[in-house]
C-alpha cells in the first residue's frame, strides 16, 4: 500500500509506524554523527568537552508554543481532547531542536553541566513534533481540513522531521484547492537533516504533479 491508503485503512497503526521512524531517524542521525568521530581523536574530543565550563544558553533557538493562534476543540472527540492537552502540558516548557548534534558536541558548545537540561530540551522537541502530527492528523479524520493544515503549517515552521506531517499537509493543500502551496512544503522539506528527505520530497513532488 502507498503511505496515504495505509494510513487512512489503518490510522492507529500508521501512527505508530510514524513514531517509530521518527526515533529510528533520530537514532540513526546520532550513530552517523558518532562514527564519523569514531577514530582516536573522538576521545581526545570528549575529554576536552568534559573540561568545559558552563556557557550560556541564551542562544538557543527556543519553540514557544502559541496557544492563542492554534485550532483547539473541546468536548467533540476524545482523542483530539486528549491530544490538545498534551500541548497545552508541553505550553510551559522549554523547547529546543538539537537532534542534529552528538551530546559531545553540545558538551563542547554549552559544557557538560548543561547537558540534563538540553537532552530535555530535545526532548519536550521531540514530544512536540510528534503531537503536532498527531493532533494535525485527528482534526482531518473528523472532517477539520482547515484546522488540520493550520496545525500541521505550525509543525513545519518548526522544522519538524515527522514526513507524514509534510505528507498529510500536502494531500491537505490539495483537497482544499491549493496545490500550489506544495512547491514550498517541498522547498523545506529539502532543508531538512533527515535520512527520509529524499523520499519525502520525491513523494511530495508526485502529489505536485
Amino acid at each position: 500500500f502507498m503511505i496515504g491508503e495505509t494510513a487512512m485503512r489503518f490510522p492507529a497503526l500508521f501512527a505508530i509506524f510514524v513514531t517509530f521512524l521518527l526515533w529510528l531517524s533520530y537514532e540513526l542521525r546520532k550513530a552517523k554523527k558518532l562514527d564519523a568521530d569514531s577514530s582516536a581523536s573522538f576521545w581526545q574530543r570528549e575529554a576536552q568537552a568534559d573540561n568545559v565550563r558552563r556557557q550560556s544558553l541564551d542562544n538557543l533557538d527556543y519553540i514557544t508554543i502559541p496557544l492563542d493562534s492554534l485550532p483547539f476543540f473541546y468536548g467533540i472527540d476524545e482523542k483530539l481532547d486528549e491530544l490538545q492537552k498534551n500541548i497545552t502540558d508541553l505550553a510551559p516548557c522549554t523547547m529546543v531542536n538539537l537532534s542534529n548534534y552528538t551530546n559531545t558536541e553540545l558538551k563542547l558548545m554549552y559544557g557538560p553541566a548543561n547537558l540534563p537540561a538540553l537532552t530535555e530540551y530535545d526532548q519536550n522537541y521531540t514530544r512536540l513534533v510528534r503531537t503536532l502530527y498527531q493532533w494535525g492528523n485527528r482534526l482531518s479524520e473528523i472532517g477539520h481540513d482547515k484546522e488540520a493544515i493550520q496545525v500541521l503549517e505550525y509543525a513545519v515552521s518548526i522544522k519538524s522531521d515527522v514526513t507524514a506531517g509534510y505528507l498529510l499537509l500536502g494531500k491537505l493543500y490539495q483537497k482544499t484547492g491549493s496545490p500550489h502551496k506544495i512547491d514550498t512544503l517541498i522547498a523545506t522539506a529539502s532543508s531538512l537533516d533527515s535520512l527520509l528527505k529524499d523520499s519525502l520530497v520525491q513523494q511530495l513532488k508526485t502529489l505536485r504533479l
